[in-house]
């Protein structure tokens, strides 16, 4: 898939979104698609959609079917296609700045979605949709997106201040940690850093720091394309190959030799967001 033109949010806001994304399919163009999971959140807005057709899964099952949705975190990839004239917005949200800046179970979006009526309220959802539809230029919907978001930046409390620096921790490591290391070093009992994963981001702490690895992995093996599989598991930390080998058939549903059939330059935006 063509690679979506990219925006950064205001200073304000950049604690809680990493970027905006806009992609502009022409009519007549088909446009498939493929996401690993990434330890990331979302909103998904079609603007416009000719065709009124929509086609995201994982597995076999539909991920989503509205126009407006609210997307969580996701364990195995999303796929998809994209079907004439469309102009979609996406929203890529901090691990925590769905939560920080909605106050939502993210647990509740585990490998699912929610329409953006149902996610915000049907009133304030037609009007910030109107709102974004009123002009499709790009730098006036980047301003009604913060706008919009700039009226939720929450004050900071001491919990998600400590989540921030779990995170930092688990991504200073590249995801290699063991769940005891981050109860030890920030006096968590077991129970409660689970809790206030799943809460706050909508996995655990080990399934999030696996994907942290995975993707750490695949930036490695976009950095270095002359690599061999025995080199890149050595400097990834894993134990062998073999090892290495699960963890890319668990996130991206194929074999390490495979990876070239992927999408990888929609794969590589989506990993530098």
């Amino acid at each position: 898939m063509r690679e979506p033109t990219s925006y950064l949010p205001t200073i304000e806001l950049r604690d809680f979104i990493l970027s905006y994304g806009i992609l502009d399919i022409p009519d007549g163009v088909e446009e498939p698609y493929f996401s690993p999971p990434l330890g990331l959140s979302g909103f998904i807005i079609h603007i416009i959609n000719a065709r009124n057709c929509i086609v995201a899964k994982i597995a076999d099952r539909d991920h989503y079917t509205h126009e407006t949705v609210a997307t969580g975190q996701v364990t195995r990839p999303v796929h998809g296609r994209i079907v004439g004239r469309t102009r979609i917005l996406m929203v890529f949200f901090h691990p925590l700045g769905m939560h920080q800046l909605f106050g939502n179970d993210m647990a509740l979006l585990t490998n699912g979605s929610r329409s953006l009526h149902e996610f915000l309220g049907a009133g304030e959802a037609t009007d910030f949709v109107m709102r974004l539809r009123e002009n499709q230029e790009d730098l006036p919907q980047v301003r009604v997106l913060n706008e919009f978001f700039a009226a939720r930046v929450p004050l900071v409390n001491e919990r998600t201040t400590q989540m921030r620096e779990t995170l930092e921790y688990i991504h200073a490591r590249k995801g290699d940690i063991a769940i005891a290391e981050l109860e030890r070093e920030f006096r968590y009992e077991k129970k409660t850093l689970e809790r206030r994963f799943k809460k706050m981001l909508g996995l655990s702490p080990k399934v999030y720091s696996e994907i942290y690895r995975f993707r750490c992995l695949i930036n490695l093996i976009q950095s270095q394309p002359g690599i061999s599989w025995a080199q890149l598991a050595d400097q990834a930390g894993f134990y062998d190959q073999s090892h290495m080998s699960r963890y890319i058939k668990d996130y991206l549903n194929v074999s390490p030799a495979s990876i070239v059939q992927l999408d990888m330059d929609f794969i590589n935006y989506l990993l530098t967001r």
